[in-house]
């Protein structure tokens, strides 16, 4: 069967590598795309993909893994964790109310209710918490929840579980639940249940079998969304979806040699698909670009909803669509809204007011480490402590943004002249090279540690940028800025970023860009506190900072 779909993919023209496809015939682009496309592969954030796949498709469904056994055993292991953790949380929280001497002294107990029938009260009802939990997809072994994603989660089934509780403890007039014990139960509840997952998921990290379980991932398009499809996957096994190779009436490519990519190949045509399904147990199908007709894909979708294959659609003009899509139809056809990235109504006056709290929160915390560093910049060498930087800040109105000064006194003079040497990383856009020589000694330490980033907190108490949001970009790089890419100036600019907890410098031009409209169209109090706490990661391990 292998040989055969194998040999299939060879009567397809091959190309070889993206730069030497032809154009200008209207399919050597990526499947559809013009020529240019094919020069200029699409860049998907990992944002951009986790979103997309989780989107529900019209007339399409899906199926749990077949491997029923191993379902049951990561399934089995999360229940045990959860009821152990109301045992434990019992156990403290008992201990906490009825037995520790600060707590009983402040408030004495009524009555302390027997712990063997406290413990078997709360066990007894913990089937409720177990329905509270797979309500919010915490027994789900097929989709990737992030660490910290698992909190609200967490925090919601378990005050589900805690509602049902004095429901039932009204219902029959009993006191055995103290209120005292209840909040320590509650807290607990919570902790010792995240902890439990974040155990599971170390140690199914440590025997190579991941948090999520791997299905097989059949790639409808052979072309640049469908390679960077699959290279994602391959690169980011959290996401639970393992490419077998592709499926195309006319692929850009019919092999990859990329070593990341492992030979994946073109397996067949679509009319292939029952075949390539049973012979490669294939549990999900992803279709990108393709150049087969909407009859084509609607005839796919239905196969696949048959042999039970969940299947998910990536749109064009994906790198404007989340979750929070607006839908309407005319006469049958659907309409998807592209609405404007911005913040507004009373998501403007809760950022304003978390910008100014915490901003005035961590000078508080940090004032000592920017005497410091002050001291040491003026020591180091000539010149000032802060460099003051003209930005383009929201609705493109400019400010001075500051830093401390990292490099020598007058380095922004030389950088004409290093350009005309090597362009760095990305071209003139967010210029920055590795071993610029202008970095002074103290410096390189505090850029490495994105010290030198702090002193905008001044900046943020004067209502000019924001704690998280968008990097602010210089003049001469908003200037080479496209239509879509000016959407980022519609919120302040931020001292960090979605972008720079996902590869900080290491990142494309495009990609910056697509996280941050990303990040205004998602944006929540919740969101900034990951990125948040993800920054302070990124920071002590120099992720990309140069």
């Amino acid at each position: 069967m292998e040989r055969e779909l194998t040999r299939r993919g060879r009567e397809h023209r091959r190309v070889e590598t993206i730069d030497k496809a032809p154009g200008g015939n209207g399919k050597n682009g990526d499947n559809g795309f013009n020529g240019k496309a094919v020069l200029e592969a699409p860049v998907l954030t990992d944002e951009e993909l986790e979103s997309l796949l989780s989107q529900d498709q019209p007339a399409v469904t899906g199926t749990m893994p077949r491997r029923k056994g191993e379902v049951a055993l990561r399934v089995g292991a999360r229940v045990l964790f959860d009821l152990g953790a109301v045992a434990v949380a019992t156990t403290l929280a008992y201990w906490l109310r009825y037995s520790h001497p600060w707590v009983r002294s402040l408030f004495p107990p009524e009555n302390v209710p027997p712990f063997g029938v406290l413990l078997a009260s709360l066990l007894v009802m913990s089937p409720l918490l177990l329905l509270s939990l797979k309500s919010v997809g915490m027994y789900d072994v097929r989709d990737f929840v992030k660490v910290l994603d698992r909190v609200p989660r967490i925090f919601g089934a378990v005050n589900a579980y805690v509602v049902c509780l004095l429901v039932v403890s009204f219902l029959l007039d009993t006191s055995i639940l103290d209120r005292g014990f209840l909040a320590f139960f509650w807290s607990s509840l919570i902790f010792f249940v995240f902890a439990g997952r974040l155990f599971l998921q170390l140690v199914a990290k440590a025997t190579g079998l991941g948090d999520v379980m791997q299905r097989n991932t059949l790639i409808v398009g052979a072309g640049n969304v469908g390679r960077e499809v699959a290279r994602k996957l391959v690169r980011h096994r959290c996401f639970g979806l393992k490419p077998v190779g592709f499926l195309d009436d006319d692929p850009l490519y019919t092999s990859f040699e990329e070593g990341e990519l492992g030979g994946l190949r073109v397996l067949g045509k679509l009319d292939d698909l029952p075949l390539v399904i049973r012979e490669f147990n294939v549990e999900k199908v992803i279709i990108a670009f393709s150049n087969c007709d909407a009859q084509q894909l609607l005839d796919l979708a239905s196969r696949c909803n048959r042999m039970g294959v969940e299947c998910s659609i990536i749109p064009r003009l994906f790198e404007v669509i989340t979750n929070e899509i607006l839908v309407s139809e005319i006469g049958g056809i659907p309409l998807i809204k592209l609405r404007e990235k911005k913040l507004g109504g009373y998501k403007r006056v809760l950022k304003a007011v978390e910008d100014y709290v915490l901003a005035i929160l961590l000078l508080l915390l940090i004032w000592p480490l920017l005497l410091v560093t002050a001291i040491a910049i003026k020591l180091d060498s000539p010149g000032p402590v802060f460099f003051k930087h003209r930005r383009v800040g929201k609705d493109g109105k400019h400010f001075n943004c500051l830093k401390f000064r990292s490099m020598v006194d007058g380095a922004h003079a030389m950088q004409e002249e290093l350009v005309k040497t090597h362009r760095g990383e990305h071209g003139w856009l967010c210029w920055k090279v590795k071993e610029d020589p202008r970095v002074t000694r103290v410096g390189r330490w505090i850029r490495k540690f994105s010290i030198d980033e702090l002193p905008q907190l001044f900046n943020v108490l004067a209502g000019q940028m924001s704690l998280v949001g968008p990097r602010p970009h210089i003049q001469e790089e908003v200037d080479q800025y496209k239509d879509w890419h000016r959407q980022r100036l519609n919120v302040k600019p931020g001292i960090t970023g979605l972008w720079q907890v996902s590869g900080r410098s290491n990142l494309p031009f495009d990609e910056m860009i697509k996280l941050d409209l990303y990040y205004i169209e998602k944006w929540s109090l919740w969101l900034d506190l990951k990125i948040i706490l993800r920054t302070v990661l990124a920071v002590f391990t120099s992720n990309g900072a140069y």
